[in-house]
Protein backbone atom coordinates (compact mmCIF):
# COMPACT_ATOMS: atom_id res chain seq x y z
CA UNK A 1 0.00 0.00 0.00
CA UNK A 2 3.11 2.57 1.17
CA UNK A 3 4.66 1.03 -2.45
CA UNK A 4 1.48 2.53 -4.27
CA UNK A 5 1.21 5.86 -2.37
CA UNK A 6 5.35 6.28 -3.25
CA UNK A 7 4.19 5.64 -6.60
CA UNK A 8 1.77 7.82 -7.05
CA UNK A 9 3.70 10.73 -5.31
CA UNK A 10 6.15 10.29 -8.32
CA UNK A 11 3.80 10.29 -10.82
CA UNK A 12 2.16 13.65 -9.68
CA UNK A 13 5.86 14.94 -9.05
CA UNK A 14 6.85 14.14 -12.85
CA UNK A 15 3.83 15.59 -14.13
CA UNK A 16 3.94 18.54 -12.32
CA UNK A 17 7.78 19.08 -13.73
CA UNK A 18 6.49 18.25 -17.26
CA UNK A 19 3.62 21.00 -16.64
CA UNK A 20 6.01 23.37 -15.30
CA UNK A 21 8.23 23.05 -18.31
CA UNK A 22 5.67 23.28 -21.18
CA UNK A 23 4.59 26.54 -19.03
CA UNK A 24 7.99 27.71 -18.99
CA UNK A 25 8.57 27.13 -22.95
CA UNK A 26 4.68 28.83 -23.89
CA UNK A 27 6.22 31.59 -21.72
CA UNK A 28 9.44 32.19 -23.51
CA UNK A 29 7.75 31.63 -27.21
CA UNK A 30 5.31 34.71 -26.00
CA UNK A 31 7.72 36.55 -25.23
CA UNK A 32 9.57 36.06 -28.54
CA UNK A 33 6.16 36.67 -30.68
CA UNK A 34 5.51 39.87 -28.60
CA UNK A 35 9.34 41.27 -29.27
CA UNK A 36 8.68 40.75 -32.79
CA UNK A 37 5.72 42.11 -33.20
CA UNK A 38 6.63 45.18 -31.52
CA UNK A 39 9.51 45.37 -33.74
CA UNK A 40 7.43 44.90 -36.79
CA UNK A 41 4.47 47.30 -35.36
CA UNK A 42 7.60 50.19 -35.41
CA UNK A 43 8.29 48.96 -38.77
CA UNK A 44 5.12 48.84 -40.52
CA UNK A 45 3.97 52.12 -39.28
CA UNK A 46 6.56 54.30 -40.75
CA UNK A 47 4.39 57.31 -41.81
CA UNK A 48 4.44 59.65 -44.93
CA UNK A 49 6.76 62.07 -42.73
CA UNK A 50 9.01 59.77 -41.75
CA UNK A 51 9.34 58.48 -45.16
CA UNK A 52 9.42 61.71 -46.78
CA UNK A 53 12.43 62.95 -44.36
CA UNK A 54 14.33 59.49 -45.33
CA UNK A 55 14.09 60.55 -49.16
CA UNK A 56 15.07 64.19 -48.09
CA UNK A 57 18.28 63.47 -45.90
CA UNK A 58 19.32 61.05 -49.00
CA UNK A 59 19.54 63.86 -51.17
CA UNK A 60 16.52 65.45 -52.96
CA UNK A 61 17.91 66.45 -56.64
CA UNK A 62 21.11 64.23 -56.20
CA UNK A 63 23.61 62.72 -59.18
CA UNK A 64 20.84 59.50 -58.41
CA UNK A 65 18.06 62.10 -58.97
CA UNK A 66 18.71 63.44 -62.02
CA UNK A 67 19.62 59.80 -63.38
CA UNK A 68 16.50 58.35 -62.50
CA UNK A 69 14.66 61.78 -63.88
CA UNK A 70 16.37 61.31 -67.07
CA UNK A 71 16.12 57.77 -67.62
CA UNK A 72 12.41 58.67 -67.07
CA UNK A 73 12.15 61.17 -69.68
CA UNK A 74 13.45 59.48 -72.75
CA UNK A 75 11.20 56.48 -71.86
CA UNK A 76 7.90 58.75 -70.88
CA UNK A 77 8.89 60.99 -74.03
CA UNK A 78 8.65 57.96 -76.38
CA UNK A 79 5.88 55.79 -74.85
CA UNK A 80 4.27 59.15 -75.05
CA UNK A 81 4.48 59.00 -78.92
CA UNK A 82 2.19 56.50 -79.92
CA UNK A 83 -0.46 58.52 -78.16
CA UNK A 84 -0.20 61.30 -79.94
CA UNK A 85 -0.28 59.82 -83.12
CA UNK A 86 -3.78 59.36 -82.72
CA UNK A 87 -4.55 62.40 -84.28
CA UNK A 88 -2.74 61.87 -87.52
CA UNK A 89 -3.55 58.10 -88.10
CA UNK A 90 -7.16 58.81 -87.70
CA UNK A 91 -7.47 62.00 -89.24
CA UNK A 92 -9.93 62.56 -92.13
CA UNK A 93 -8.32 62.29 -96.22
CA UNK A 94 -9.52 64.31 -98.99
CA UNK A 95 -11.71 62.51 -101.18
CA UNK A 96 -13.61 62.51 -104.74
CA UNK A 97 -16.65 60.62 -105.28
CA UNK A 98 -17.29 58.50 -108.48
CA UNK A 99 -20.72 58.50 -110.05
CA UNK A 100 -22.16 55.51 -111.51
CA UNK A 101 -20.92 53.62 -113.95
CA UNK A 102 -18.10 55.42 -114.60
CA UNK A 103 -15.83 54.87 -116.70
CA UNK A 104 -12.13 56.96 -116.88
CA UNK A 105 -11.53 56.37 -120.95
CA UNK A 106 -14.80 58.86 -121.54
CA UNK A 107 -13.19 61.61 -119.38
CA UNK A 108 -12.22 64.64 -121.94
CA UNK A 109 -9.19 65.00 -122.87
CA UNK A 110 -8.14 68.30 -121.32
CA UNK A 111 -9.19 66.81 -118.24
CA UNK A 112 -7.38 64.81 -115.87
CA UNK A 113 -9.18 62.36 -113.60
CA UNK A 114 -8.99 64.22 -110.38
CA UNK A 115 -10.10 67.28 -112.29
CA UNK A 116 -12.86 65.80 -113.65
CA UNK A 117 -14.19 64.27 -110.35
CA UNK A 118 -13.89 67.69 -108.51
CA UNK A 119 -16.04 69.17 -111.60
CA UNK A 120 -18.43 66.66 -109.99
CA UNK A 121 -18.21 67.52 -106.52
CA UNK A 122 -21.22 70.08 -105.48
CA UNK A 123 -20.20 73.37 -104.31
CA UNK A 124 -21.13 74.46 -100.62
CA UNK A 125 -22.59 70.87 -100.12
CA UNK A 126 -21.42 68.00 -97.87
CA UNK A 127 -18.12 65.71 -99.41
CA UNK A 128 -21.02 62.89 -99.44
CA UNK A 129 -23.05 63.98 -102.81
CA UNK A 130 -22.11 63.92 -106.51
CA UNK A 131 -23.71 64.93 -109.72
CA UNK A 132 -25.11 62.79 -111.98
CA UNK A 133 -22.62 62.53 -115.27
CA UNK A 134 -23.94 62.25 -118.38
CA UNK A 135 -21.98 61.91 -122.06
CA UNK A 136 -22.48 63.28 -125.26
CA UNK A 137 -22.24 59.66 -127.09
CA UNK A 138 -17.72 59.96 -127.17
CA UNK A 139 -16.79 62.09 -123.77
CA UNK A 140 -18.45 62.75 -120.66
CA UNK A 141 -20.14 66.50 -120.25
CA UNK A 142 -19.40 68.68 -118.00
CA UNK A 143 -21.93 68.72 -115.55
CA UNK A 144 -24.38 72.14 -115.02
CA UNK A 145 -25.32 73.42 -111.63
CA UNK A 146 -29.14 72.10 -111.78
CA UNK A 147 -27.53 68.27 -112.93
CA UNK A 148 -29.34 65.65 -110.38
CA UNK A 149 -27.31 64.69 -107.32
CA UNK A 150 -26.75 61.73 -105.88
CA UNK A 151 -25.12 59.66 -102.54
CA UNK A 152 -21.65 59.26 -103.06
CA UNK A 153 -22.31 55.15 -102.80
CA UNK A 154 -20.58 54.29 -106.25
CA UNK A 155 -17.37 54.24 -104.64
CA UNK A 156 -14.69 56.76 -103.54
CA UNK A 157 -11.05 57.89 -104.78
CA UNK A 158 -8.74 58.78 -101.70
CA UNK A 159 -6.06 61.98 -102.80
CA UNK A 160 -3.45 60.11 -100.52
CA UNK A 161 -0.42 62.11 -102.62
CA UNK A 162 0.18 64.19 -99.25
CA UNK A 163 -0.69 61.59 -96.70
CA UNK A 164 -2.58 58.52 -95.95
CA UNK A 165 -4.57 57.32 -92.80
CA UNK A 166 -6.43 54.55 -91.24
CA UNK A 167 -9.62 56.40 -92.91
CA UNK A 168 -8.45 56.36 -96.42
CA UNK A 169 -7.44 52.93 -96.32
CA UNK A 170 -10.85 51.19 -94.36
CA UNK A 171 -13.06 54.09 -96.41
CA UNK A 172 -14.54 55.39 -93.20
CA UNK A 173 -16.03 58.69 -94.38
CA UNK A 174 -19.73 58.79 -95.82
CA UNK A 175 -21.77 56.37 -94.74
CA UNK A 176 -19.24 54.60 -92.78
CA UNK A 177 -18.20 57.99 -90.77
CA UNK A 178 -19.10 56.44 -87.67
CA UNK A 179 -16.55 53.85 -87.40
CA UNK A 180 -14.30 56.84 -87.45
CA UNK A 181 -15.63 58.06 -84.52
CA UNK A 182 -15.58 54.34 -83.10
CA UNK A 183 -12.03 53.87 -83.95
CA UNK A 184 -11.24 57.07 -81.61
CA UNK A 185 -13.44 55.62 -79.08
CA UNK A 186 -12.25 52.21 -78.83
CA UNK A 187 -8.73 53.90 -78.16
CA UNK A 188 -9.76 55.59 -75.64
CA UNK A 189 -11.93 52.17 -74.06
CA UNK A 190 -8.83 50.75 -74.49
CA UNK A 191 -7.23 53.30 -72.14
CA UNK A 192 -10.50 52.83 -69.90
CA UNK A 193 -9.67 49.37 -69.26
CA UNK A 194 -5.91 50.14 -68.55
CA UNK A 195 -6.71 52.17 -66.18
CA UNK A 196 -8.09 49.52 -63.88
CA UNK A 197 -5.94 46.82 -64.51
CA UNK A 198 -2.75 48.34 -64.51
CA UNK A 199 -3.96 50.22 -61.48
CA UNK A 200 -4.27 47.56 -59.43
CA UNK A 201 -1.29 45.68 -61.05
CA UNK A 202 0.96 48.47 -60.42
CA UNK A 203 -0.22 48.89 -56.41
CA UNK A 204 0.03 44.53 -56.49
CA UNK A 205 3.32 44.26 -58.13
CA UNK A 206 4.97 47.46 -57.99
CA UNK A 207 5.77 49.89 -61.09
CA UNK A 208 8.78 48.58 -62.83
CA UNK A 209 6.81 45.53 -63.61
CA UNK A 210 4.03 47.14 -64.55
CA UNK A 211 6.20 49.55 -66.33
CA UNK A 212 7.65 46.70 -68.58
CA UNK A 213 4.36 45.06 -69.28
CA UNK A 214 2.58 47.80 -70.76
CA UNK A 215 5.19 48.73 -72.90
CA UNK A 216 5.12 45.35 -74.65
CA UNK A 217 1.14 45.97 -75.25
CA UNK A 218 2.14 49.26 -77.34
CA UNK A 219 5.35 47.96 -79.03
CA UNK A 220 3.42 44.55 -80.06
CA UNK A 221 -0.20 45.82 -80.85
CA UNK A 222 0.97 48.97 -81.78
CA UNK A 223 3.47 47.50 -84.76
CA UNK A 224 1.11 44.46 -85.63
CA UNK A 225 -2.21 46.33 -86.43
CA UNK A 226 -0.03 47.99 -89.68
CA UNK A 227 0.07 44.26 -91.08
CA UNK A 228 -3.52 43.36 -90.31
CA UNK A 229 -6.34 43.77 -93.27
CA UNK A 230 -9.52 43.54 -91.27
CA UNK A 231 -10.89 46.80 -89.16
CA UNK A 232 -12.07 44.95 -86.65
CA UNK A 233 -8.94 42.86 -85.85
CA UNK A 234 -7.04 46.12 -86.02
CA UNK A 235 -9.69 47.72 -83.26
CA UNK A 236 -8.86 45.39 -80.65
CA UNK A 237 -4.87 46.12 -80.82
CA UNK A 238 -5.82 49.52 -80.89
CA UNK A 239 -7.60 49.03 -77.63
CA UNK A 240 -4.61 47.02 -76.52
CA UNK A 241 -2.35 49.10 -77.47
CA UNK A 242 -4.44 52.37 -75.28
CA UNK A 243 -4.26 50.12 -72.51
CA UNK A 244 -0.55 50.04 -72.47
CA UNK A 245 -0.18 53.74 -72.87
CA UNK A 246 -2.66 54.17 -69.64
CA UNK A 247 -0.46 51.39 -67.53
CA UNK A 248 2.53 53.25 -68.48
CA UNK A 249 1.74 56.52 -67.51
CA UNK A 250 0.13 55.85 -64.16
CA UNK A 251 3.18 53.56 -63.70
CA UNK A 252 6.00 55.99 -64.83
CA UNK A 253 3.94 58.97 -63.04
CA UNK A 254 3.78 57.28 -59.59
CA UNK A 255 7.80 56.57 -59.60
CA UNK A 256 8.31 59.57 -60.44
CA UNK A 257 6.50 61.68 -57.74
CA UNK A 258 7.53 58.79 -55.16
CA UNK A 259 10.77 59.45 -56.11
CA UNK A 260 10.14 63.54 -54.71
CA UNK A 261 10.50 65.31 -51.95
CA UNK A 262 7.56 67.73 -51.00
CA UNK A 263 9.13 70.55 -51.94
CA UNK A 264 9.94 69.55 -55.60
CA UNK A 265 6.64 67.67 -56.37
CA UNK A 266 5.05 70.51 -57.83
CA UNK A 267 8.36 71.44 -59.85
CA UNK A 268 9.43 67.81 -60.98
CA UNK A 269 5.26 67.51 -61.59
CA UNK A 270 5.07 69.96 -64.39
CA UNK A 271 7.71 69.15 -65.98
CA UNK A 272 6.81 65.50 -66.18
CA UNK A 273 3.68 67.30 -68.15
CA UNK A 274 6.20 68.81 -70.60
CA UNK A 275 6.86 65.46 -71.84
CA UNK A 276 3.55 65.28 -73.49
CA UNK A 277 3.94 69.03 -76.06
CA UNK A 278 7.49 67.70 -76.24
CA UNK A 279 6.19 64.05 -77.54
CA UNK A 280 3.96 65.81 -79.60
CA UNK A 281 6.42 68.09 -81.62
CA UNK A 282 8.38 64.69 -82.53
CA UNK A 283 5.52 63.09 -84.05
CA UNK A 284 4.71 66.21 -85.74
CA UNK A 285 8.09 66.37 -87.59
CA UNK A 286 7.99 62.61 -88.04
CA UNK A 287 4.48 62.91 -89.81
CA UNK A 288 5.97 65.30 -92.05
CA UNK A 289 8.81 62.98 -93.25
CA UNK A 290 7.09 60.00 -93.16
CA UNK A 291 3.82 60.41 -94.80
CA UNK A 292 2.18 56.78 -95.14
CA UNK A 293 0.60 55.97 -92.03
CA UNK A 294 2.13 52.61 -91.97
CA UNK A 295 5.32 53.43 -91.44
CA UNK A 296 4.61 56.33 -89.24
CA UNK A 297 3.02 54.04 -86.92
CA UNK A 298 5.74 51.25 -87.21
CA UNK A 299 8.25 53.89 -86.76
CA UNK A 300 6.53 55.85 -83.30
CA UNK A 301 6.01 52.22 -81.99
CA UNK A 302 9.27 50.54 -82.11
CA UNK A 303 11.08 53.65 -80.30
CA UNK A 304 9.70 52.54 -76.97
CA UNK A 305 11.23 49.32 -77.42
CA UNK A 306 14.49 51.27 -76.02
CA UNK A 307 12.51 50.72 -72.81
CA UNK A 308 13.50 47.01 -72.98
CA UNK A 309 17.28 47.78 -72.16
CA UNK A 310 16.59 50.33 -69.51
CA UNK A 311 13.70 49.07 -67.31
CA UNK A 312 16.34 46.77 -65.77
CA UNK A 313 18.33 50.02 -64.52
CA UNK A 314 15.35 51.60 -62.92
CA UNK A 315 14.40 51.29 -59.41
CA UNK A 316 11.62 50.58 -57.72
CA UNK A 317 9.32 53.36 -55.72
CA UNK A 318 10.76 53.64 -52.17
CA UNK A 319 7.68 53.94 -50.85
CA UNK A 320 5.75 51.24 -52.55
CA UNK A 321 8.34 49.14 -50.88
CA UNK A 322 7.70 49.47 -47.63
CA UNK A 323 4.21 49.51 -48.21
CA UNK A 324 4.29 45.83 -48.51
CA UNK A 325 6.44 45.53 -45.93
CA UNK A 326 9.67 44.29 -48.25
CA UNK A 327 11.74 46.45 -45.88
CA UNK A 328 15.43 44.86 -47.15
CA UNK A 329 14.84 45.92 -50.65
CA UNK A 330 13.94 49.49 -49.08
CA UNK A 331 17.12 49.60 -47.37
CA UNK A 332 19.33 48.69 -49.82
CA UNK A 333 17.54 51.37 -52.07
CA UNK A 334 18.59 53.93 -49.92
CA UNK A 335 21.99 52.66 -49.69
CA UNK A 336 22.51 52.94 -53.20
CA UNK A 337 21.11 56.27 -53.34
CA UNK A 338 23.15 57.75 -50.33
CA UNK A 339 26.16 56.32 -52.31
CA UNK A 340 25.45 58.08 -55.70
CA UNK A 341 24.95 60.96 -53.92
CA UNK A 342 27.98 60.83 -51.46
CA UNK A 343 25.35 61.06 -48.12
CA UNK A 344 26.22 60.12 -44.76
CA UNK A 345 22.89 59.23 -43.08
CA UNK A 346 23.32 55.58 -42.26
CA UNK A 347 22.07 56.04 -38.59
CA UNK A 348 18.75 56.97 -40.26
CA UNK A 349 18.83 52.93 -41.58
CA UNK A 350 18.95 51.71 -38.63
CA UNK A 351 15.60 50.33 -38.08
CA UNK A 352 15.35 48.50 -41.31
CA UNK A 353 16.00 44.96 -40.40
CA UNK A 354 18.49 43.37 -42.21
CA UNK A 355 17.69 40.08 -44.31
CA UNK A 356 17.90 37.52 -41.63
CA UNK A 357 16.37 39.59 -39.25
CA UNK A 358 13.07 40.10 -41.42
CA UNK A 359 13.47 36.18 -42.30
CA UNK A 360 13.58 35.16 -38.67
CA UNK A 361 10.23 37.87 -38.00
CA UNK A 362 8.52 36.33 -40.91
CA UNK A 363 9.03 32.83 -39.76
CA UNK A 364 8.71 33.53 -35.95
CA UNK A 365 4.90 35.29 -36.86
CA UNK A 366 3.57 31.89 -38.95
CA UNK A 367 4.94 30.13 -36.19
CA UNK A 368 3.94 31.99 -32.98
CA UNK A 369 1.35 34.53 -33.65
CA UNK A 370 -2.55 32.99 -35.39
CA UNK A 371 -3.61 35.95 -36.16
CA UNK A 372 -0.79 37.34 -38.83
CA UNK A 373 -1.93 40.69 -38.84
CA UNK A 374 0.90 42.36 -38.74
CA UNK A 375 2.98 41.12 -41.77
CA UNK A 376 0.22 40.55 -43.50
CA UNK A 377 0.45 42.41 -47.10
CA UNK A 378 -3.10 43.50 -48.08
CA UNK A 379 -4.12 43.62 -51.31
CA UNK A 380 -5.93 46.95 -51.99
CA UNK A 381 -8.42 47.66 -55.13
CA UNK A 382 -10.24 50.56 -56.23
CA UNK A 383 -12.84 49.21 -53.78
CA UNK A 384 -10.95 50.60 -50.90
CA UNK A 385 -11.23 54.44 -52.21
CA UNK A 386 -14.82 54.73 -50.99
CA UNK A 387 -13.80 52.80 -47.47
CA UNK A 388 -15.21 56.62 -45.77
CA UNK A 389 -16.89 58.74 -46.45
CA UNK A 390 -14.50 61.58 -47.02
CA UNK A 391 -11.96 59.38 -49.28
CA UNK A 392 -15.34 58.27 -51.25
CA UNK A 393 -16.12 62.17 -51.63
CA UNK A 394 -12.78 62.75 -52.41
CA UNK A 395 -12.62 60.01 -55.09
CA UNK A 396 -15.76 60.64 -56.55
CA UNK A 397 -14.77 64.57 -56.89
CA UNK A 398 -11.48 64.42 -58.40
CA UNK A 399 -12.75 61.67 -61.18
CA UNK A 400 -15.55 64.06 -62.23
CA UNK A 401 -12.99 66.46 -62.95
CA UNK A 402 -10.65 63.71 -64.97
CA UNK A 403 -13.85 63.07 -67.09
CA UNK A 404 -14.22 66.87 -67.89
CA UNK A 405 -10.73 67.88 -68.72
CA UNK A 406 -9.94 64.89 -70.87
CA UNK A 407 -13.25 65.38 -72.67
CA UNK A 408 -12.39 68.93 -73.47
CA UNK A 409 -8.00 68.36 -73.93
CA UNK A 410 -8.57 65.36 -76.16
CA UNK A 411 -11.60 66.82 -77.98
CA UNK A 412 -9.04 69.84 -78.85
CA UNK A 413 -6.22 67.95 -79.77
CA UNK A 414 -8.00 65.14 -82.55
CA UNK A 415 -10.16 68.15 -83.70
CA UNK A 416 -7.01 70.59 -84.39
CA UNK A 417 -5.89 67.92 -87.50
CA UNK A 418 -9.28 68.66 -89.40
CA UNK A 419 -9.50 72.58 -88.93
CA UNK A 420 -8.81 75.17 -91.73
CA UNK A 421 -5.64 75.50 -92.51
CA UNK A 422 -2.01 73.91 -92.54
CA UNK A 423 -2.75 70.47 -90.15
CA UNK A 424 0.87 70.22 -88.92
CA UNK A 425 1.28 74.24 -88.14
CA UNK A 426 -2.26 73.30 -86.37
CA UNK A 427 -1.09 70.65 -84.23
CA UNK A 428 2.14 71.96 -83.08
CA UNK A 429 0.87 75.26 -82.47
CA UNK A 430 -1.14 73.04 -79.98
CA UNK A 431 1.62 71.67 -78.76
CA UNK A 432 3.10 74.34 -78.46
CA UNK A 433 1.12 76.34 -76.14
CA UNK A 434 0.97 73.60 -73.38
CA UNK A 435 4.56 74.87 -72.60
CA UNK A 436 3.44 78.29 -71.06
CA UNK A 437 0.51 76.45 -69.99
CA UNK A 438 2.16 74.54 -67.89
CA UNK A 439 4.84 77.33 -66.76
CA UNK A 440 1.91 79.08 -65.94
CA UNK A 441 0.23 76.75 -63.16
CA UNK A 442 3.47 76.26 -61.80
CA UNK A 443 3.53 79.96 -61.00
CA UNK A 444 -0.40 79.95 -59.82
CA UNK A 445 0.63 76.72 -57.68
CA UNK A 446 4.05 78.41 -56.15
CA UNK A 447 1.85 81.39 -55.28
CA UNK A 448 -1.54 80.09 -54.13
CA UNK A 449 -3.24 76.75 -53.17
CA UNK A 450 -3.31 73.73 -55.50
CA UNK A 451 -6.92 73.93 -56.23
CA UNK A 452 -7.93 77.47 -57.04
CA UNK A 453 -5.70 77.47 -60.01
CA UNK A 454 -7.13 74.16 -61.56
CA UNK A 455 -10.64 75.60 -60.92
CA UNK A 456 -9.58 79.18 -63.00
CA UNK A 457 -8.21 77.29 -66.05
CA UNK A 458 -11.16 74.77 -65.92
CA UNK A 459 -14.01 77.47 -65.78
CA UNK A 460 -11.85 79.90 -68.21
CA UNK A 461 -11.82 76.90 -70.90
CA UNK A 462 -15.49 76.52 -70.01
CA UNK A 463 -16.52 79.70 -71.01
CA UNK A 464 -14.39 79.62 -73.59
CA UNK A 465 -16.21 76.87 -75.13
CA UNK A 466 -19.51 79.19 -73.87
CA UNK A 467 -18.54 82.14 -76.18
CA UNK A 468 -16.97 79.91 -79.41
CA UNK A 469 -21.15 79.24 -80.02
CA UNK A 470 -21.19 83.09 -81.14
CA UNK A 471 -18.53 83.14 -83.74
CA UNK A 472 -19.74 83.74 -87.23
CA UNK A 473 -18.34 81.48 -90.25
CA UNK A 474 -16.16 82.81 -92.69
CA UNK A 475 -13.66 83.81 -89.59
CA UNK A 476 -10.35 81.68 -89.42
CA UNK A 477 -8.35 83.70 -87.25
CA UNK A 478 -10.74 84.10 -84.51
CA UNK A 479 -11.95 80.47 -84.68
CA UNK A 480 -7.95 79.69 -84.04
CA UNK A 481 -7.60 82.15 -81.31
CA UNK A 482 -10.07 80.31 -79.39
CA UNK A 483 -9.21 77.26 -79.57
CA UNK A 484 -5.16 77.75 -78.53
CA UNK A 485 -7.12 79.91 -75.61
CA UNK A 486 -9.21 76.44 -75.23
CA UNK A 487 -6.34 74.47 -75.20
CA UNK A 488 -4.42 76.69 -73.04
CA UNK A 489 -6.70 76.57 -70.33
CA UNK A 490 -7.50 72.68 -70.74
CA UNK A 491 -3.52 71.36 -70.60
CA UNK A 492 -2.87 73.66 -67.62
CA UNK A 493 -5.93 71.95 -65.71
CA UNK A 494 -5.12 68.75 -67.13
CA UNK A 495 -1.68 68.78 -66.02
CA UNK A 496 -2.68 70.61 -62.88
CA UNK A 497 -4.97 68.01 -62.04
CA UNK A 498 -2.56 64.81 -62.42
CA UNK A 499 -0.73 66.46 -59.53
CA UNK A 500 -3.55 66.71 -56.94
CA UNK A 501 -5.11 63.78 -57.66
CA UNK A 502 -1.46 61.76 -56.71
CA UNK A 503 -1.00 64.19 -53.67
CA UNK A 504 -4.77 63.01 -52.43
CA UNK A 505 -4.55 59.24 -52.88
CA UNK A 506 -2.25 57.29 -50.19
CA UNK A 507 0.53 54.96 -51.39
CA UNK A 508 -1.10 51.84 -50.54
CA UNK A 509 -3.73 52.60 -53.23
CA UNK A 510 -2.48 55.83 -55.44
CA UNK A 511 -1.77 53.72 -58.18
CA UNK A 512 -5.76 52.64 -57.84
CA UNK A 513 -6.55 55.97 -57.49
CA UNK A 514 -4.94 57.28 -60.82
CA UNK A 515 -6.06 54.08 -62.34
CA UNK A 516 -9.92 55.23 -61.35
CA UNK A 517 -9.73 58.48 -62.32
CA UNK A 518 -7.58 57.86 -65.40
CA UNK A 519 -11.17 55.54 -65.78
CA UNK A 520 -13.54 58.30 -65.22
CA UNK A 521 -11.06 59.98 -67.77
CA UNK A 522 -11.50 57.73 -71.07
CA UNK A 523 -15.00 58.17 -70.29
CA UNK A 524 -14.77 61.82 -71.21
CA UNK A 525 -12.19 60.92 -73.83
CA UNK A 526 -15.03 58.29 -75.16
CA UNK A 527 -18.16 60.22 -75.05
CA UNK A 528 -16.59 63.83 -76.23
CA UNK A 529 -16.97 62.54 -80.54
CA UNK A 530 -20.22 61.54 -79.94
CA UNK A 531 -21.30 64.65 -77.97
CA UNK A 532 -19.96 66.78 -81.00
CA UNK A 533 -21.78 64.70 -83.11
CA UNK A 534 -24.97 66.58 -81.57
CA UNK A 535 -23.94 69.90 -83.16
CA UNK A 536 -26.37 68.00 -86.34
CA UNK A 537 -29.54 68.73 -84.56
CA UNK A 538 -28.97 71.67 -82.43
CA UNK A 539 -25.01 73.44 -83.06
CA UNK A 540 -24.93 75.25 -79.74
CA UNK A 541 -25.26 72.32 -77.64
CA UNK A 542 -22.06 70.28 -77.70
CA UNK A 543 -19.79 73.35 -76.76
CA UNK A 544 -22.09 74.40 -74.21
CA UNK A 545 -22.35 71.11 -72.24
CA UNK A 546 -18.60 71.11 -72.55
CA UNK A 547 -18.68 74.44 -71.12
CA UNK A 548 -21.35 73.87 -68.41
CA UNK A 549 -19.15 70.92 -66.99
CA UNK A 550 -16.21 72.42 -67.24
CA UNK A 551 -17.46 75.12 -64.79
CA UNK A 552 -19.08 73.05 -62.59
CA UNK A 553 -15.75 70.86 -62.63
CA UNK A 554 -13.93 73.44 -61.41
CA UNK A 555 -16.47 74.97 -58.28
CA UNK A 556 -15.90 71.35 -56.49
CA UNK A 557 -12.58 71.61 -56.82
CA UNK A 558 -12.54 73.67 -54.16
CA UNK A 559 -14.26 71.13 -51.97
CA UNK A 560 -11.14 68.91 -51.51
CA UNK A 561 -8.47 69.24 -49.04
CA UNK A 562 -5.16 71.46 -49.66
CA UNK A 563 -2.22 69.45 -50.27
CA UNK A 564 0.28 72.31 -50.85
CA UNK A 565 3.66 71.61 -48.71
CA UNK A 566 2.40 68.34 -47.12
CA UNK A 567 4.30 64.91 -47.63
CA UNK A 568 2.11 62.24 -49.72
CA UNK A 569 0.01 60.37 -47.56
CA UNK A 570 1.15 57.00 -47.14
CA UNK A 571 -2.32 55.69 -45.73
CA UNK A 572 -5.74 56.26 -45.13
CA UNK A 573 -5.55 57.54 -41.46
CA UNK A 574 -3.14 60.47 -42.78
CA UNK A 575 -5.31 61.35 -44.87
CA UNK A 576 -8.56 61.42 -42.48
CA UNK A 577 -6.15 63.33 -40.18
CA UNK A 578 -5.61 66.17 -42.87
CA UNK A 579 -8.35 69.18 -42.36
CA UNK A 580 -9.74 71.32 -45.87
Amino acid sequence: MAEEEENQLKLENQMATRKLYFECIFLLCASLAVKHCKQASKLATLSDNDITKLIEQCGTFGPYQRWLYTYIIIVGTLTIMPAMNLAFISANVPFLCYPPNFNASLIPANLTENEYLQMLQPDGDSQCSVYNNSFTGTYYTTPSSNSSKLQCSYGRKFLTEDFSTIVSEFDLVCERKWLRSTLQSVYFAGSLLGAIIFGVLSDRFGRIRVFLLANTCIVICGTGKIFIPSLIILMMLHCIQASGYTGNTIALYSLTLEFTSSKLRTRISFGYMCLYPVAAIFVTVLVYCIPDWHFLELTVCLLPAISFFIWIFLPESPRWLIGRKRFTEAKALFQKIMKKNKKQCQDLLKGFPNNEEELSLKNSFHENIPEKKVLSQKNYTFIDLFRTPRLAITTVNVCFSWLVASMLYYGVTLHSVDMAGNRYVNFLLLAFVEFPSHLTSFCLFKRFDHRRPICFFLMFSGLNCIVSNFVTKGSFWFPLILVVLGKFGIASAYGSIYLLSAELFPTVVRANGLGLASFFARIGSISGPFILQLSSYVKWLPLSIFGLLAVIAGLLLLLLPETKNRDLPQTFEDLDNWKS
